[in-house]
């Protein structure tokens, strides 16, 4: 919040008024071998050194367009299904940065590759009960060379002031610039905009798409429109981080409403997000066509897109199929939170995989996701790493799955199997090498639950007799000592009778005047 404290009725109904109205720009670094415009590699080295006469704007070279950089762009327009033109056109976009060594950037502004797209993803929160579906509208997707990095040191003296230092290598690779239409209405619709498309962009290897290494940069345009009148608009750059994005739009929110509250003017400007992602201005921001003055890039001519770029294009879109994400959800029936979760971390991912490659089809989605959060907080509480990573622990937790399901293991003992394979199953240990199949285990150690209900009666009423102080404290309601004597008893029988039927055998012989 921008400021604490508790607001009141009349805040309450003063910013209901408010509707927030933000759009995105999202810049994706394409993952080509080479630069946009130069034949200079794009691999990690170390500063300045992947940097070439024309990276430098050398008075005399010329860009000489890389034609994978245009493959992928017809590729990103077809993943957000946008209007290809037959022609587009570069152009040059003036402003002085020290990072960018011309200038002005080579980008397209007036004729895009693509434009009029839409894409759709799902919406979720914890505060939501249920996921929506949103669809936005994309006004353009453009290609564009990067700026170089720069460095901002602080003061390592009295004497010597902060220094900033400039990494060229970054200089002139190859960008896809994504503009939304103001559609979004709150941080959560932006930040699942961006994670869905990033997955997608990954599963499509157009892009990397490492947020902290700068491959995904997003820039977020946010006002507050009133009683449907437009409001002044301020433009948050450079975020590349889910949290940032997502705590940089809230913050400035509500640092609007508490101006336009207070009868002050939000001033059109251009903010940055500092580390904990409260937005700081860093310049009043002019009318786009004044302060950049766009020209035509006359060292490049118009580029004429050819069917068969389209074509295939096309092709490798299909083939590459469905994101796991998109499998997940759409083929295996996982929610559309956790599909998302799962797909963004590499090890859960393969975790998943390996369970549903090994699953019995009448194990479902919500059963996985269930006996998954029970195995995380186990291994947490015994200190081990999550999720496990051998292929034997995802056999023997699927099988666990199937025999819970089946109703021949009780709840609680799947619990102490999940923790002895999870703490025994990982590493190159003798014991690791050495462990049973479960079905093994549990029939060798007599495990597997009771399903007779007269063993059950006789077990139950055996024990109660041996305990009959308990017994009759629990007969007179004292609630301690029935929960004692439920344990004793799950305890002696080894957990092989489910919970809920122990609980009404107990209460059936509580009942009787004696036992």
């Amino acid at each position: 919040m921008w400021r604490r404290g508790f607001a009141t009725v009349s805040q309450h109904q003063q910013k209901a008024r408010y509707k927030p109205v933000i759009g995105l720009e999202v810049h994706v670094q394409l993952n080509t071998k080479t630069k946009l415009f130069s034949r200079c590699p794009t691999t990690d080295s170390s500063p300045n050194r992947r940097v070439l006469p024309f990276d430098m704007a050398t008075p005399g070279t010329l860009p000489s367009l890389n034609s994978q950089c245009i493959h992928r762009a017809l590729k990103m327009a077809r993943l957000l299904n946008c209007h290809v033109s037959e022609w587009s056109r570069f152009d040059r976009k003036h402003y002085f940065y020290a990072d960018m060594p011309a200038g002005y950037q080579i980008t397209q502004n007036h004729h895009p590759i693509a434009k009029n797209g839409n894409f759709g993803f799902w919406v979720f929160d914890e505060h939501l009960d249920v996921p929506y579906w949103k669809e936005v509208q994309i006004l353009q997707l453009q290609l564009e060379q990067d700026s170089g990095k720069t460095i901002h040191l602080p003061s390592t003296s009295s004497e010597e002031g902060p220094k900033s230092l400039i990494d060229y290598n970054r200089a002139g690779c190859a960008l896809i610039e994504i503009v939304t239409s103001p559609c979004f209405e709150t941080a959560i619709e932006a930040i699942r905009f961006v994670q869905t498309l990033r997955l997608l962009i990954i599963h499509h290897n157009l892009s990397n798409g490492e947020l902290h290494k700068g491959h995904l940069r997003v820039d977020a345009n946010v006002s507050l429109e009133k009683d449907t009148v437009p409001g002044t608009r301020t433009e948050i750059k450079n975020m590349n981080s889910i949290r940032t994005i997502h705590t940089a739009i809230n913050f400035e929110i509500a640092r609007q409403f508490e101006i336009l509250n207070s009868n002050g003017t939000v001033q059109k400007e251009t903010r940055a997000a500092d580390q904990d992602g409260r937005t700081v201005s860093m310049r009043e921001k002019d009318d786009v066509d004044t302060d950049y003055r766009f020209i035509v890039e006359p060292n490049l001519p118009k580029l004429r897109i050819k069917e068969e770029w389209l074509k295939k294009a096309e092709e490798e879109m299909k083939s590459a199929g469905k994101a796991d994400f998109e499998y997940l959800r759409d083929v295996i029936g996982f929610d559309p939170r956790s599909s998302i979760h799962i797909a963004e971390d590499p090890d859960l991912l393969a975790f998943v995989k390996r369970c549903i490659r090994l699953r019995d089809s009448s194990v479902s989605a919500e059963e996985i996701l269930y006996w998954m959060k029970q195995l995380k907080t186990t291994m947490q509480r015994s200190k081990c790493n999550y999720p496990p990573q051998s292929e034997f622990f995802a056999l023997q937790f699927m099988t666990l799955l199937n025999l819970v399901r089946q109703r021949r293991l009780t709840h609680l003992r799947v619990l102490d199997l999940l923790r002895y394979y999870s703490t025994s199953s990982e590493g190159e240990s003798e014991e690791a090498m050495t462990l049973e199949d479960v079905t093994e285990f549990v029939t060798k150690h007599k495990l597997w639950r009771i399903e007779d209900p007269r063993e059950i009666e006789r077990l139950v009423e055996d024990l109660m007799r041996k305990n009959e102080k308990l017994v009759e404290k629990a007969r007179n309601g004292n609630s301690k000592s029935f929960n004692r004597l439920r344990n004793l008893i799950n305890e002696a029988t080894e957990k092989r009778i489910d919970m809920e039927e122990l609980c009404e055998v107990m209460k059936r012989f509580l009942d009787q005047k004696s036992i």
